[in-house]
Formats: C-alpha cells, structure tokens, sequence
C-alpha cells in the first residue's frame, strides 16, 4: 500500500495535469426541481464564471479535435443535443470565444423520440439548429448514438446500429464527415471500442476519469462532469 502511494505520487510528480475535458448537458435559465434534471442543468450565469474562473487560472479553452499535451487547457462538451444549447449556451459562448462540442442523440433531433429521462417535454434539437451551429468554427459535432441506449448492455451488432446509425445520419444532415463519439452513461466493452474503432472516429470520450496529464494517450478520453451545487 506505502509503495502504491508513493507510485502514486511519483507519476504524478512526472506527468502533470495539462487539460481537462468538461462534461455537461443542459444551460438553462432555471433549474429543474426534479433532482435527476437538476444535476443535469446549469445557468448561463454559472457556466460563465466557471469559464473565467479557469481564464483567471491561466487555462486556455480548445475544441475536441486538437487538444495539446502541454500548457493548461479546458475543453468544453455537452452531452445528448438539447435545445438550450442553441439557444441559450451557443450565444453566450459565442460571445467568450469558447470552442466546444455537442455530441447528439439522433433521435431526439427534431423531438423524434421522447426523453424517458425528461418525460413529455420537447427539448431536442432542431435540425436547422444542428446545421447552423456547425456553420461556426467554434462548434464540433459529434454522435451520442441514436436511443441513447447503454452500450454495454447490448449486443455486438445492436451497438453496431446505434453507433453507425448516429454517425450516418450526422453526416447526412450535415455533409461532412463526423469524428467524434460519445458514450451515453459512459457505458462501454470492448466491442464499443472495436466498433469505434472501425467507423474512424477521432476521438472518443466517456463520463469520468477526471482530468488528462501530460504524456498520457487514453482512449477513450476522460472527463470531468461539471454541475452546478445549487
């Protein structure tokens, strides 16, 4: 145990924290009740002091596809593909200058299909909204599969559809390639990572980890879930 610790500190010590991946899901003007929604949900207000929080550090803010291994760095990402970050996160983060990805639920795209998680309530993203918000340099779209299923709990060619599925229709709607992927929970095997893996994804990211240090190369990418304590 006395030499784990001092391991530990050892690898610490040579490989430094040089960047987090933020995650988070919804912006929105007043939080939900429900606690399940709630930890979901931050105000624009919140996000914006935490951003110049990390500013004030010295942090830099970059985009999915090019995180450095030096310097200190945040990389901001929002889960599912909800209306607000459009509305309501897009014109504030457009105001900082602060890239940052949307990985998106395809089926929710248009409120296809309905959020068990928000039951009865329209919340996706439009797909007019999707296509505008990739028009802008400062945002990266990535896929989050089509019923946000947990992955692990399926089958080899179920997982297959649900990732491959996500990314075609991405792509279609927008006319590019798309590199980026999400698990939904952070749930994963081994096939989820082959299946990744075969349709060329860039990057990859789960639900926890906390944050990257220098010299690592982990895939999937760790995260750092980001919600607001009030």
């Amino acid at each position: 145990m006395i030499l784990h610790k001092i391991d530990r500190k050892l690898y610490k010590l040579f490989h430094p924290v040089v960047g987090e991946i933020w995650m988070l899901h919804r912006v929105v003007e007043q939080r939900s009740e429900k606690p399940e929604q709630r930890e979901l949900e931050v105000t624009p207000t919140w996000l914006e002091n935490k951003i110049r929080e990390y500013q004030n550090k010295g942090y830099s803010f970059v985009p999915i596809e090019q995180l450095p291994n030096k310097g200190r760095w945040v990389c901001l990402t929002f889960d599912d593909g909800y209306r607000d970050n459009y509305a309501i996160a897009y014109p504030l983060l457009k105001k900082m200058g602060i890239p940052f990805a949307i990985y998106v639920t395809t089926g929710i795209i248009n409120n296809q299909q309905e959020m068990w998680w928000y039951p009865k309530e329209k919340l996706g993203i439009g797909a007019e909204e999707l296509k505008q918000l990739d028009k802008d340099p400062l945002c990266t779209i990535g896929a989050h599969t089509v019923s946000h299923p947990k992955l692990d709990s399926l089958i080899y060619d179920q997982q297959y559809q649900e990732i491959a599925a996500s990314k075609r229709t991405l792509e279609a709607l927008l006319g590019h390639e798309v590199r980026h992927f999400s698990f939904p929970h952070g749930a994963h095997n081994d096939d989820t990572l082959k299946i990744c893996r075969e349709l060329g994804f860039q990057t990859i990211v789960q639900s926890w980890g906390g944050p990257i240090r220098r010299g690592e190369n982990p895939c999937p990418l760790p995260r750092i879930n980001q919600t607001e304590s009030r």
